[in-house]
């Protein structure tokens, strides 16, 4: 098996990793052209996206593996998800310095994408790119140019490498432009967060890895953490609308509210401040996190526990609470809750529907308990419904 070690952190493939080392060691030892002769093999593991740009494949976690990008754009997904709606933009025109966290920065899409939108804003742009994997950010320096403000990114790279001793030539002839600071961690995101609680950006890009296969940057104690490093007018944007990401942000003090949709997949926008969210969740989205076991977040109480441990504390509390505090995700039951059976077409499903709610001492989707248990104030933003659903859901378990 070609497995990563499920207490390591997920990265891009084995093979990828392995070339990068060798040209690593090959430079260190006087080799000018170890770039070039590793070049079109590491080219070998790139994926075109629709768009145009690339996208690397991680190593496998169970027996799956993932694409550092979506498929439909790489570059598309920076712009619309990410840099757009962060309103940096709208910012710059109003400050003088610009700070913003990337999180887990893979091949640097997401900060040559902001350079790029900022490039005609009179500001200083001071970038943190975070990522576990020195091997993913050095393949960085084998990606096609999509936009000059890559090049910067490259060349940030690049010096990082030479000062760290993993390179020895300078290659790139490209320079940073005076305004743009770019510094390079290569870390854990937990342990750069514990490290730099004084710092405060203005926008934090989270791109990590899905839930299922990163939960370490997805749970209430990383979120809790990143509160305590955000502007009061910050936001956090990610590509996830998982309902225990959105749980995490709920639990850890953030409103939250819908991302940009690309490609019929929605992500997830989070602040400290309730008026900067424009688009709310669904109603349908809020009952799922609030009322069944998929919306239990991930917990890492320490920030040091391993993907695995972390994974398996969440099942188990899903297990217990699973039709005994919390209904059932099953057949997707929360979003049906209050409607009339009849109007489910479906025969099985509305059976299936029916059979889980009974089994939890209701007598159907539209028992009067749980049409009271929803009747909460619509006009409420997407975090205070969240928790009022959870608050009626308590009161009505308990008394029954």
């Amino acid at each position: 098996m070609n497995n990563e070690d499920e207490s390591s952190h997920l990265e891009i493939s084995e093979s990828n990793k392995q070339l990068i080392q060798q040209v690593f060691q090959l430079e260190l030892d006087g080799h000018k052209d170890a770039r070039e002769l590793f070049k079109e093999e590491i080219l070998g593991f790139l994926i075109k996206t629709d768009d145009g740009s690339f996208t690397l494949s991680s190593g496998k976690r169970g027996e799956e593996s993932e694409t550092l990008h979506s498929t439909f754009g790489a570059r598309t997904e920076a712009f619309e998800k990410f840099v757009i709606p962060s309103k940096l933009l709208e910012k710059a025109e109003n400050t003088t310095i610009i700070k913003v966290l990337d999180i887990c920065s893979g091949i640097g899409y997401n900060v040559s994408a902001l350079l790029d939108y900022l490039k005609d804003s009179d500001v200083e742009i001071e970038i943190d790119m975070v990522e576990s994997s020195l091997e993913t950010i050095a393949t960085t320096l084998f990606i096609p140019d999509v936009c000059e403000s890559h090049q910067y990114v490259k060349k940030a790279i690049e010096s990082y490498l030479l000062k760290k001793g993993y390179l020895r030539y300078n290659k790139l002839l490209s320079t940073i432009p005076p305004n743009v600071t770019i510094n390079i961690h290569i870390c854990d995101a937990r342990d750069f967060l514990k490290r730099h609680s004084n710092k405060e950006y203005d926008a934090v890009f989270l791109d990590p890895f899905s839930p299922a296969k990163c939960p370490e940057l997805y749970t209430v104690d990383f979120f809790t953490q990143l509160k305590k490093c955000l502007t009061p007018t910050a936001l956090v944007l990610t590509y996830t609308a998982a309902s225990a990401v959105r749980s995490a942000f709920v639990d850890s003090g953030f409103y939250i509210g819908e991302g940009p949709r690309v490609h019929r997949s929605g992500g997830t926008i989070a602040s400290r401040t309730q008026d900067l969210i424009e688009t709310s969740l669904s109603f349908s989205d809020i009952k799922v996190i609030a009322l069944s076991d998929v919306g239990i977040p991930f917990l890492d109480p320490l920030l040091n526990d391993d993907y695995l441990t972390i994974i398996e504390r969440r099942q188990n509390q899903r297990r217990k609470s699973r039709g005994v505090t919390t209904f059932p995700s099953s057949s997707k039951l929360p979003r049906y809750l209050g409607l009339n059976p009849n109007e489910i077409e479906d025969e099985s499903l509305r059976e299936k529907l029916e059979f889980y709610v009974k089994e939890m001492g209701f007598t159907g989707l539209d028992d009067e308990k749980i049409i009271n248990m929803l009747d909460i104030d619509q006009n409420l933003c997407s975090r205070d419904k969240i928790l009022a659903l959870k608050e009626n859901l308590h009161n009505l378990l308990v008394k029954d």
